[in-house]
Protein backbone atom coordinates (compact mmCIF):
# COMPACT_ATOMS: atom_id res chain seq x y z
CA UNK A 1 0.00 0.00 0.00
CA UNK A 2 1.42 3.36 -0.69
CA UNK A 3 1.50 6.15 0.98
CA UNK A 4 -1.36 7.58 -0.32
CA UNK A 5 -3.42 4.46 0.13
CA UNK A 6 -3.80 4.86 3.67
CA UNK A 7 -3.47 8.62 4.75
CA UNK A 8 -7.52 8.69 4.84
CA UNK A 9 -7.09 6.15 7.84
CA UNK A 10 -4.65 8.15 9.61
CA UNK A 11 -6.78 11.10 9.27
CA UNK A 12 -9.77 9.02 10.32
CA UNK A 13 -7.45 8.08 13.42
CA UNK A 14 -6.49 11.44 14.60
CA UNK A 15 -9.88 12.78 14.04
CA UNK A 16 -11.21 10.04 16.40
CA UNK A 17 -8.43 10.70 19.64
CA UNK A 18 -9.37 14.58 19.30
CA UNK A 19 -13.00 13.44 19.58
CA UNK A 20 -12.00 11.12 22.78
CA UNK A 21 -9.81 14.15 24.55
CA UNK A 22 -12.78 16.61 24.36
CA UNK A 23 -14.90 14.28 26.22
CA UNK A 24 -16.55 15.35 29.76
CA UNK A 25 -14.77 12.99 31.73
CA UNK A 26 -15.41 12.82 35.65
CA UNK A 27 -13.12 14.29 37.83
CA UNK A 28 -11.39 12.04 40.10
CA UNK A 29 -13.14 11.33 43.69
CA UNK A 30 -10.04 13.28 45.44
CA UNK A 31 -9.46 15.76 42.42
CA UNK A 32 -10.78 19.67 42.47
CA UNK A 33 -14.02 20.86 40.66
CA UNK A 34 -12.00 22.82 38.71
CA UNK A 35 -8.77 22.27 36.32
CA UNK A 36 -5.51 22.28 37.53
CA UNK A 37 -3.83 25.73 36.48
CA UNK A 38 0.08 26.60 37.50
CA UNK A 39 0.55 27.45 40.68
CA UNK A 40 -2.23 25.44 41.50
CA UNK A 41 -1.96 21.99 43.59
CA UNK A 42 0.75 20.85 45.35
CA UNK A 43 2.65 24.11 44.13
CA UNK A 44 -0.10 26.16 46.57
CA UNK A 45 1.35 27.46 49.98
CA UNK A 46 -1.38 25.87 53.02
CA UNK A 47 -3.77 28.50 53.89
CA UNK A 48 -2.22 30.71 56.81
CA UNK A 49 -3.42 29.50 60.55
CA UNK A 50 -2.67 31.82 63.50
CA UNK A 51 -0.26 30.78 66.10
CA UNK A 52 -1.65 29.95 69.50
CA UNK A 53 -0.40 32.05 72.44
CA UNK A 54 1.30 30.56 75.38
CA UNK A 55 0.43 32.50 78.31
CA UNK A 56 1.44 30.22 80.89
CA UNK A 57 5.11 30.91 80.10
CA UNK A 58 4.52 34.58 79.82
CA UNK A 59 7.12 37.10 81.77
CA UNK A 60 7.91 40.43 82.22
CA UNK A 61 10.46 42.30 80.33
CA UNK A 62 12.63 44.57 82.20
CA UNK A 63 13.22 47.01 79.41
CA UNK A 64 10.02 47.76 78.60
CA UNK A 65 7.75 46.82 81.46
CA UNK A 66 5.65 44.73 79.39
CA UNK A 67 4.52 41.18 79.60
CA UNK A 68 5.34 39.21 76.46
CA UNK A 69 4.49 35.37 76.11
CA UNK A 70 5.56 33.09 73.20
CA UNK A 71 3.44 32.74 70.62
CA UNK A 72 4.07 30.49 67.71
CA UNK A 73 7.77 30.43 66.59
CA UNK A 74 7.59 34.02 67.60
CA UNK A 75 6.65 36.41 70.47
CA UNK A 76 4.19 38.93 71.64
CA UNK A 77 3.81 41.61 73.46
CA UNK A 78 0.87 42.02 75.80
CA UNK A 79 -1.56 44.24 76.72
CA UNK A 80 -1.53 43.53 80.30
CA UNK A 81 -0.37 45.84 82.91
CA UNK A 82 2.32 44.80 85.41
CA UNK A 83 1.24 47.00 88.27
CA UNK A 84 -2.30 46.06 87.97
CA UNK A 85 -1.46 42.49 87.28
CA UNK A 86 1.27 42.40 90.10
CA UNK A 87 -0.77 43.96 92.73
CA UNK A 88 -3.49 41.54 92.89
CA UNK A 89 -1.39 38.63 92.21
CA UNK A 90 0.43 39.68 95.47
CA UNK A 91 -3.12 40.79 97.42
CA UNK A 92 -4.15 37.10 95.97
CA UNK A 93 -0.57 35.51 97.41
CA UNK A 94 -0.62 36.60 100.79
CA UNK A 95 -4.31 35.62 101.00
CA UNK A 96 -3.15 32.21 100.22
CA UNK A 97 -6.42 31.64 98.30
CA UNK A 98 -6.62 27.62 97.59
CA UNK A 99 -6.92 29.49 93.90
CA UNK A 100 -8.51 32.50 92.22
CA UNK A 101 -8.35 34.29 89.33
CA UNK A 102 -8.86 38.29 88.35
CA UNK A 103 -9.75 39.69 85.03
CA UNK A 104 -10.29 42.93 83.73
CA UNK A 105 -10.84 44.28 80.36
CA UNK A 106 -11.71 47.82 78.83
CA UNK A 107 -15.17 47.52 77.68
CA UNK A 108 -14.86 49.96 74.54
CA UNK A 109 -11.73 48.43 72.97
CA UNK A 110 -11.42 45.11 74.74
CA UNK A 111 -8.45 45.50 76.10
CA UNK A 112 -7.35 43.08 78.45
CA UNK A 113 -5.66 44.92 81.45
CA UNK A 114 -5.04 42.03 84.04
CA UNK A 115 -5.51 37.91 83.90
CA UNK A 116 -4.25 37.77 87.76
CA UNK A 117 -3.98 33.79 89.19
CA UNK A 118 -2.81 32.45 92.24
CA UNK A 119 -3.20 28.55 93.58
CA UNK A 120 -1.70 27.58 96.71
CA UNK A 121 -2.56 24.06 96.48
CA UNK A 122 -1.40 24.13 92.88
CA UNK A 123 1.50 26.56 92.69
CA UNK A 124 2.12 24.99 89.07
CA UNK A 125 -1.37 25.86 87.74
CA UNK A 126 -1.95 28.07 84.64
CA UNK A 127 -4.52 29.63 82.66
CA UNK A 128 -7.20 29.66 85.68
CA UNK A 129 -8.46 32.72 83.98
CA UNK A 130 -9.51 30.80 80.75
CA UNK A 131 -11.12 27.86 82.67
CA UNK A 132 -14.44 27.13 82.99
CA UNK A 133 -14.12 25.64 85.82
CA UNK A 134 -16.55 27.25 88.93
CA UNK A 135 -19.89 27.11 88.99
CA UNK A 136 -21.59 30.54 87.73
CA UNK A 137 -23.78 30.59 90.43
CA UNK A 138 -26.11 33.47 90.86
CA UNK A 139 -23.99 35.48 88.44
CA UNK A 140 -26.15 33.61 85.98
CA UNK A 141 -29.35 35.65 87.23
CA UNK A 142 -28.01 38.21 84.48
CA UNK A 143 -28.77 35.93 81.90
CA UNK A 144 -32.01 35.67 83.34
CA UNK A 145 -32.26 38.92 84.05
CA UNK A 146 -31.99 39.69 80.32
CA UNK A 147 -34.46 36.86 79.32
CA UNK A 148 -37.17 38.46 81.41
CA UNK A 149 -36.42 42.03 80.54
CA UNK A 150 -36.57 40.92 76.59
CA UNK A 151 -40.25 39.53 77.62
CA UNK A 152 -41.39 43.22 78.39
CA UNK A 153 -40.75 42.67 82.55
CA UNK A 154 -40.24 46.22 84.18
CA UNK A 155 -37.28 46.67 86.32
CA UNK A 156 -39.99 47.95 88.68
CA UNK A 157 -42.18 44.92 88.46
CA UNK A 158 -43.07 43.76 92.17
CA UNK A 159 -42.73 39.94 93.12
CA UNK A 160 -43.89 38.48 96.55
CA UNK A 161 -42.56 35.32 98.01
CA UNK A 162 -41.21 32.95 100.68
CA UNK A 163 -38.23 31.41 101.35
CA UNK A 164 -35.42 30.19 98.99
CA UNK A 165 -32.93 31.63 101.17
CA UNK A 166 -30.42 28.68 100.25
CA UNK A 167 -32.63 26.29 98.22
CA UNK A 168 -35.91 26.48 96.61
CA UNK A 169 -38.27 24.40 96.98
CA UNK A 170 -40.94 23.59 94.74
CA UNK A 171 -43.67 24.77 96.83
CA UNK A 172 -41.85 28.28 96.68
CA UNK A 173 -43.05 28.73 93.61
CA UNK A 174 -47.03 29.23 94.19
CA UNK A 175 -48.19 32.26 95.30
CA UNK A 176 -49.17 32.02 99.25
CA UNK A 177 -50.59 35.12 100.20
CA UNK A 178 -49.95 34.20 104.18
CA UNK A 179 -46.42 33.06 103.75
CA UNK A 180 -45.16 35.60 100.56
CA UNK A 181 -44.77 38.45 103.57
CA UNK A 182 -41.29 39.83 101.64
CA UNK A 183 -41.85 41.99 98.37
CA UNK A 184 -38.99 42.94 95.80
CA UNK A 185 -38.84 44.46 93.02
CA UNK A 186 -37.06 42.43 89.62
CA UNK A 187 -34.04 45.17 90.38
CA UNK A 188 -34.06 44.68 93.81
CA UNK A 189 -34.07 40.96 94.02
CA UNK A 190 -31.05 41.50 91.73
CA UNK A 191 -29.25 43.35 93.61
CA UNK A 192 -29.92 40.75 96.84
CA UNK A 193 -29.92 37.69 94.63
CA UNK A 194 -33.54 36.63 95.79
CA UNK A 195 -33.87 33.05 94.51
CA UNK A 196 -37.33 32.50 94.49
CA UNK A 197 -38.18 35.65 92.84
CA UNK A 198 -36.09 34.38 89.67
CA UNK A 199 -37.30 31.19 90.32
CA UNK A 200 -40.76 32.05 90.41
CA UNK A 201 -40.59 34.44 87.12
CA UNK A 202 -38.64 32.52 84.84
CA UNK A 203 -41.57 29.46 86.17
CA UNK A 204 -44.02 31.78 84.51
CA UNK A 205 -42.38 33.62 81.77
CA UNK A 206 -39.66 31.09 80.13
CA UNK A 207 -39.29 27.94 78.89
CA UNK A 208 -35.50 26.24 78.15
CA UNK A 209 -35.84 27.67 74.57
CA UNK A 210 -35.85 31.12 75.65
CA UNK A 211 -33.64 31.17 78.77
CA UNK A 212 -31.01 28.84 76.09
CA UNK A 213 -31.31 31.72 73.55
CA UNK A 214 -30.57 34.40 76.16
CA UNK A 215 -27.56 32.16 77.76
CA UNK A 216 -26.11 31.65 74.16
CA UNK A 217 -26.36 35.62 73.10
CA UNK A 218 -24.64 36.03 76.22
CA UNK A 219 -21.57 33.52 75.04
CA UNK A 220 -22.64 30.22 77.41
CA UNK A 221 -22.32 27.25 74.54
CA UNK A 222 -19.90 29.21 72.53
CA UNK A 223 -16.55 29.75 71.67
CA UNK A 224 -15.12 33.41 72.76
CA UNK A 225 -12.89 34.65 69.66
CA UNK A 226 -8.87 34.91 71.59
CA UNK A 227 -5.61 34.05 71.00
CA UNK A 228 -5.37 30.97 73.31
CA UNK A 229 -8.13 28.54 73.44
CA UNK A 230 -10.55 29.35 76.17
CA UNK A 231 -12.69 26.81 77.74
CA UNK A 232 -16.47 26.81 77.10
CA UNK A 233 -18.57 27.84 79.79
CA UNK A 234 -21.56 24.96 79.22
CA UNK A 235 -25.20 26.21 80.48
CA UNK A 236 -27.49 22.95 80.27
CA UNK A 237 -30.41 24.39 80.55
CA UNK A 238 -33.19 21.37 81.16
CA UNK A 239 -36.46 21.00 80.12
CA UNK A 240 -38.25 20.33 83.05
CA UNK A 241 -39.98 23.23 84.59
CA UNK A 242 -38.64 23.01 88.18
CA UNK A 243 -35.02 22.21 86.96
CA UNK A 244 -35.60 25.19 84.54
CA UNK A 245 -36.82 27.05 87.42
CA UNK A 246 -33.96 26.58 89.68
CA UNK A 247 -31.34 26.92 87.01
CA UNK A 248 -32.29 30.50 86.31
CA UNK A 249 -31.91 31.16 89.80
CA UNK A 250 -28.47 30.55 89.95
CA UNK A 251 -28.24 26.18 91.03
CA UNK A 252 -27.94 24.51 87.44
CA UNK A 253 -25.29 22.59 85.69
CA UNK A 254 -23.96 26.17 84.18
CA UNK A 255 -20.05 26.47 84.63
CA UNK A 256 -18.33 29.71 83.91
CA UNK A 257 -14.46 31.10 82.71
CA UNK A 258 -13.53 34.51 84.24
CA UNK A 259 -12.74 36.02 81.70
CA UNK A 260 -16.10 35.11 80.42
CA UNK A 261 -17.26 36.77 83.56
CA UNK A 262 -15.66 40.07 82.58
CA UNK A 263 -16.89 39.91 79.12
CA UNK A 264 -20.20 39.27 80.69
CA UNK A 265 -20.05 42.51 82.90
CA UNK A 266 -18.44 44.06 79.69
CA UNK A 267 -21.42 43.39 77.28
CA UNK A 268 -23.69 45.28 80.15
CA UNK A 269 -21.48 48.28 80.20
CA UNK A 270 -21.06 48.86 76.38
CA UNK A 271 -24.89 48.97 76.45
CA UNK A 272 -25.21 45.81 74.87
CA UNK A 273 -22.25 45.48 72.49
CA UNK A 274 -19.89 42.59 72.72
CA UNK A 275 -16.33 43.62 71.54
CA UNK A 276 -14.28 40.64 71.86
CA UNK A 277 -11.53 40.73 74.35
CA UNK A 278 -8.05 41.55 72.80
CA UNK A 279 -4.57 40.93 75.04
CA UNK A 280 -2.31 41.33 71.96
CA UNK A 281 -0.69 44.58 71.60
CA UNK A 282 2.06 43.30 69.12
CA UNK A 283 3.47 40.04 67.72
CA UNK A 284 6.71 39.47 66.56
CA UNK A 285 7.92 36.57 64.47
CA UNK A 286 4.28 35.00 64.96
CA UNK A 287 1.03 34.71 62.45
CA UNK A 288 -1.46 36.36 64.76
CA UNK A 289 -5.40 35.87 64.34
CA UNK A 290 -8.05 38.21 62.76
CA UNK A 291 -9.77 40.01 65.35
CA UNK A 292 -13.86 39.86 65.04
CA UNK A 293 -15.84 43.21 65.17
CA UNK A 294 -17.78 43.98 67.78
CA UNK A 295 -21.77 42.93 67.29
CA UNK A 296 -24.33 43.90 69.26
CA UNK A 297 -25.83 40.70 71.30
CA UNK A 298 -28.79 42.73 73.65
CA UNK A 299 -31.25 45.69 72.85
CA UNK A 300 -29.83 48.44 74.31
CA UNK A 301 -32.84 48.88 76.56
CA UNK A 302 -31.90 45.68 78.16
CA UNK A 303 -28.85 46.78 78.75
CA UNK A 304 -29.28 49.52 80.34
CA UNK A 305 -31.92 48.14 82.41
CA UNK A 306 -29.28 45.24 83.26
CA UNK A 307 -26.60 48.29 83.84
CA UNK A 308 -28.99 49.93 86.52
CA UNK A 309 -29.93 46.54 87.99
CA UNK A 310 -27.10 46.03 88.82
CA UNK A 311 -26.24 48.54 90.14
CA UNK A 312 -28.69 47.74 93.44
CA UNK A 313 -25.78 44.99 94.33
CA UNK A 314 -23.45 47.81 95.19
CA UNK A 315 -25.89 50.21 96.53
CA UNK A 316 -28.36 47.53 98.86
CA UNK A 317 -27.77 44.31 97.90
CA UNK A 318 -25.01 41.74 98.35
CA UNK A 319 -22.17 43.79 97.84
CA UNK A 320 -22.51 47.16 99.76
CA UNK A 321 -21.03 46.20 103.20
CA UNK A 322 -17.73 45.57 100.83
CA UNK A 323 -18.34 48.45 98.33
CA UNK A 324 -20.52 50.89 101.36
CA UNK A 325 -18.75 54.41 100.82
CA UNK A 326 -17.46 54.58 104.43
CA UNK A 327 -14.97 51.82 103.40
CA UNK A 328 -13.63 53.99 100.99
CA UNK A 329 -12.77 57.14 102.50
CA UNK A 330 -9.07 57.74 101.74
CA UNK A 331 -9.48 55.17 98.99
CA UNK A 332 -8.70 55.56 95.06
CA UNK A 333 -12.23 54.62 95.22
CA UNK A 334 -13.67 57.21 97.09
CA UNK A 335 -15.89 58.91 94.11
CA UNK A 336 -15.89 56.05 91.77
CA UNK A 337 -19.53 53.95 91.23
CA UNK A 338 -19.40 50.58 90.71
CA UNK A 339 -22.04 48.16 89.56
CA UNK A 340 -21.93 44.07 89.36
CA UNK A 341 -23.35 40.88 90.73
CA UNK A 342 -22.16 38.54 93.14
CA UNK A 343 -22.39 34.55 93.35
CA UNK A 344 -21.91 31.89 95.88
CA UNK A 345 -22.34 28.29 95.94
CA UNK A 346 -20.51 25.49 97.60
CA UNK A 347 -20.25 21.48 96.13
CA UNK A 348 -19.94 18.84 98.87
CA UNK A 349 -17.57 16.68 97.84
CA UNK A 350 -15.15 17.40 98.26
CA UNK A 351 -15.94 20.41 99.47
CA UNK A 352 -15.63 23.77 97.70
CA UNK A 353 -16.78 26.79 98.38
CA UNK A 354 -17.09 29.33 94.82
CA UNK A 355 -17.77 32.94 95.41
CA UNK A 356 -17.83 35.66 92.76
CA UNK A 357 -18.33 39.27 91.59
CA UNK A 358 -18.44 40.61 87.87
CA UNK A 359 -19.18 44.40 87.35
CA UNK A 360 -18.06 47.61 85.62
CA UNK A 361 -16.72 50.97 86.58
CA UNK A 362 -17.73 54.20 86.73
CA UNK A 363 -21.38 53.49 86.05
CA UNK A 364 -21.90 56.60 84.00
CA UNK A 365 -19.20 56.18 81.68
CA UNK A 366 -17.64 52.69 82.52
CA UNK A 367 -13.81 52.30 81.61
CA UNK A 368 -12.88 48.83 83.26
CA UNK A 369 -15.16 45.88 83.25
CA UNK A 370 -14.12 42.87 86.06
CA UNK A 371 -14.47 39.11 87.01
CA UNK A 372 -13.31 37.81 89.86
CA UNK A 373 -13.71 34.30 91.43
CA UNK A 374 -12.27 32.50 94.60
CA UNK A 375 -12.53 29.12 95.49
CA UNK A 376 -12.30 28.58 99.21
CA UNK A 377 -12.42 25.18 101.59
CA UNK A 378 -14.07 24.79 104.41
CA UNK A 379 -11.44 27.05 106.09
CA UNK A 380 -11.88 30.31 103.68
CA UNK A 381 -9.54 33.25 102.94
CA UNK A 382 -11.16 35.34 101.14
CA UNK A 383 -14.44 36.20 99.22
CA UNK A 384 -14.57 37.81 95.33
CA UNK A 385 -16.19 41.00 96.07
CA UNK A 386 -13.15 41.93 98.79
CA UNK A 387 -11.06 40.75 95.90
CA UNK A 388 -12.73 42.99 93.56
CA UNK A 389 -12.50 46.09 95.86
CA UNK A 390 -8.64 45.83 95.92
CA UNK A 391 -8.46 45.09 92.50
CA UNK A 392 -10.56 48.00 91.59
CA UNK A 393 -8.20 50.15 93.54
CA UNK A 394 -5.19 49.08 91.76
CA UNK A 395 -6.54 49.88 88.64
CA UNK A 396 -8.29 53.28 89.61
CA UNK A 397 -4.56 54.15 91.12
CA UNK A 398 -2.95 53.30 87.94
CA UNK A 399 -5.47 54.84 85.75
CA UNK A 400 -4.92 58.07 87.92
CA UNK A 401 -1.14 57.93 87.39
CA UNK A 402 -2.11 57.24 83.62
CA UNK A 403 -4.39 60.72 83.77
CA UNK A 404 -1.28 62.74 85.67
CA UNK A 405 1.30 61.58 83.39
CA UNK A 406 -1.00 62.24 80.09
CA UNK A 407 -1.48 66.13 81.26
CA UNK A 408 2.16 66.70 82.65
CA UNK A 409 3.30 69.31 80.90
CA UNK A 410 6.84 69.00 78.75
CA UNK A 411 9.06 71.46 76.85
CA UNK A 412 7.22 74.21 74.43
CA UNK A 413 3.74 74.28 76.19
CA UNK A 414 2.44 71.14 74.88
CA UNK A 415 0.84 68.43 77.29
CA UNK A 416 2.71 64.89 77.38
CA UNK A 417 1.35 62.20 74.79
Amino acid sequence: MNRRSYAPWLLAACTALFVFLALPWPLAASGDARPVRPGDGAARPPPSTPDELRLGEMGLDPDSDRYTAPMGPGRAVLTLVPRVQGRIEKFLADYRVPWAAAVLIEPATGRVLAMAEHSQRDPSARGLSLQARAPAASVFKIVTSAALLQRGFEPDAEVCFHGGHHRVQRNNLADDPRRDRRCLTLASALGHSANVVFAKLADRALDAGLLRASAERLLFNTPIPFPQPVETSRADIPEDPFALATTAAGFGPVRLSPLHGALLAAIVANGGVFVPPEVLSSVDGARAPQQPGARRVLDERVAADLAAMMRTTVTEGTARQIFGQRRWRRSALQSLTVAGKTGSLSEPNPYRDYSWFVGFAPVEHPRVAFAVVVMNERAWRIKAPAVARAALEAWSEWEWGQMQASAAPVPGGRAAP
